[in-house]
């Protein structure tokens, strides 16, 4: 009791409240420190990796991860029959960025749904923005089936595009079509390429 009345009368009550706010900040600090919620990059979150893939696009070449290793990269999936708000959105991506590695994969797990083969899907998804004579943008990109790929990354609409870091780290996934530029570099430059 005699101690007590002490330290009551040498630290009055509210110093008595910063010291303890200021000893649970430090702890917390320490915690977090020791814990592993800060790192020596700064970033502190491990992203989910793209899964591994290999698939032959529609130039007869086959892809996969490693076409992209060590550079940032785009995975849009889409489908054969998936025309307006897929085809606009790859146009989108085109025309917002210059020469971003990008790969479209369909989710449709039919071969050639429709009748629409991956030539013919990829001859479409480059006349969309085709009106009489004028030709529009050429899309350089493969055309493939990534069926497993949508189903482990879990992508249930379409488009969806997948923004992918050079250590193959998942940035973001944006569901439904994309035509603002901005958001599309946004994007682009968080998974660390350049506009």
């Amino acid at each position: 009791m005699i101690s007590t009345l002490k330290y009551d009368l040498f630290f009055p009550t509210h110093v008595q409240k910063e010291f303890v706010a200021v000893g649970v900040a430090l702890c917390l600090l320490v915690v977090a420190w020791f814990g592993g919620l800060f790192d020596s990059d700064g970033g502190g979150v491990e992203l989910e990796q793209f899964p591994d893939f290999s698939t032959v696009a529609d130039d007869g070449v086959t892809y996969s991860n490693s076409n992209y290793a060590g550079e940032p990269y785009i995975v849009l999936f889409s489908a054969e029959w998936c025309d307006s708000p897929c085809h606009a959105t790859m146009h989108a991506i085109n025309s917002a960025l210059n020469d971003a590695s990008m790969i479209v994969l369909s989710t449709d797990p039919a071969d050639n749904p429709q009748g629409i083969t991956l030539e013919d899907w990829h001859n479409r998804a480059n006349a969309y923005d085709d009106d009489g004579e004028d030709l529009g943008q050429t899309l350089d990109f493969p055309f493939a089936k990534g069926i497993e790929e949508a189903e482990k990354v879990e992508i249930s609409s379409r488009p969806s595009i997948v923004f992918v870091n050079s250590d193959g780290g998942i940035v973001d996934i944006h569901k439904g079509g994309l035509s603002d530029a901005d958001e599309i570099r946004a994007y682009w430059e968080s998974a660390g390429g350049s506009v």
